[in-house]
């Protein structure tokens, strides 16, 4: 399924490449290649497959800086998600990516926690509650990650 199935198409020609977008990312400071224009540019020359199989996809934190300062406001972040949707059907996703969602479906947190809870208790903190782990399971596989990732 194409990116243009859940994004216009039409709205990336409307950027002029002025940079706002990419100068103000915050992902720029841990990875200098990437940035917003990057992938407008990559969608509108390359199209969708070159897009969705590259890991830089997954560099956004979608804080909507780029949107905000965006003259033409494209939704900059709408695009990324759908992008980051389709490579995940395709089972393009970064193993530390995979490795999150399989321990959260497993545990219902995305991190080992063990060692938080010691330092809850050694600050006089209760553990941390239970993880509904089954109603993550459930949200995982209406998503269907499960398709994606085994667990």
């Amino acid at each position: 399924m194409k990116i243009w199935n859940f994004f216009p198409r039409e709205a990336l020609y409307e950027c002029y490449q002025c940079a706002r977008c990419t100068g103000s990312c915050p992902a720029l400071e841990v990875a200098p290649a990437y940035g917003p224009r990057e992938t407008i540019l990559k969608c509108l020359n390359l199209g969708h497959e070159a897009v969705v199989q590259d890991e830089k996809i997954w560099l956004c934190c979608t804080c909507n800086v780029c949107e905000d300062r965006c003259p033409q406001k494209i939704p900059i972040s709408d695009l990324l998600v759908a992008l980051r949707n389709s490579a995940a059907r395709r089972g393009n996703i970064p193993g530390k990516l995979s490795i999150a969602i399989e321990l959260l479906a497993k545990t219902g947190r995305s991190m080992i926690v063990h060692q938080l809870d010691e330092m809850r208790a050694h600050h006089g903190l209760d553990p941390l509650p239970p993880a509904p782990v089954e109603e993550i399971r459930q949200i995982l596989k209406k998503t269907k990650l499960n398709e994606v990732i085994d667990f």
